[in-house]
């Protein structure tokens, strides 16, 4: 079984310093959710929260509101964003497609089927850029839970200059959180290409660059 790193000085400073910023733009957003009601419905018996990478930031002060189970890598990246969604009340699974990816899909279903949503970065930890990989699609079909996309829009943000062109929306300005429809998997469906038509709806709904608004003010 892969053994999860204790938490380094480096991650517990680097996630005190993102979880402090990030929370102070965070309260300064004007902010729009779309789609909660329908949302809240759908996964009331647990679901499959999904974000694009680039928009975890502020994805997970939004989400905060309810009790997760965050899926991270075992990178040292991932031992940051660990503690930062720890700091906003998220428990953790670590694994990714490289490395502990069996042992984190058997914890995450068995959270799904207690009812217990989860949520992580379909097109992470390293890309492609805003592809689903089929892993969502596996935990939903296992679990018979449904998918929950969430897309995030800003009105302004910045991006840092990495894979995922990762979003910092800027103090003051707004940001729309949608819920998409839920997407239900049947025990027949092909995971490759419900991947494909989820990654489709999630582009349509907040396409590039960095799903910037239209009407900004």
């Amino acid at each position: 079984m892969e053994k999860v790193r204790p938490v380094t000085l480096r991650a517990e400073v680097l996630s005190t310093i993102v979880h402090l910023v990030s929370s102070m733009i965070h309260i300064t957003l004007r902010k729009k959710i779309i789609g909660m009601p329908e949302m809240e419905k759908a996964s009331e018996h647990g679901g499959v929260f999904v974000v694009w990478h680039g928009d975890a930031l502020i994805a997970g002060h939004v989400l905060s509101w309810r009790k997760f189970t965050a899926l991270t890598s075992l990178s040292r990246d991932g031992d940051v964003q660990a503690r930062v969604l720890q700091k906003l009340g998220f428990d953790i699974v670590r694994g990714s497609t490289g490395r502990g990816g069996a042992r984190a899909a058997v914890e995450l279903v068995n959270c799904l089927k207690r009812g217990v949503s989860i949520s992580f970065t379909p097109d992470g930890p390293r890309g492609p850029r805003r592809v689903i990989q089929n892993g969502v699609v596996y935990f939903a079909k296992k679990s018979q839970r449904p998918i929950c996309p969430v897309v995030m829009r800003y009105s302004n943000c910045w991006n840092i200059g990495t894979w995922d062109r990762y979003a910092i929306p800027k103090p003051f300005s707004r940001i729309e959180c949608e819920f998409l429809p839920a997407i239900y998997v049947s025990p027949t469906d092909n995971l490759d290409e419900v991947a494909a038509e989820l990654t489709k709806t999630m582009i349509a709904a907040a396409p590039d660059p960095s799903g910037l608004m239209t009407d900004k003010p």
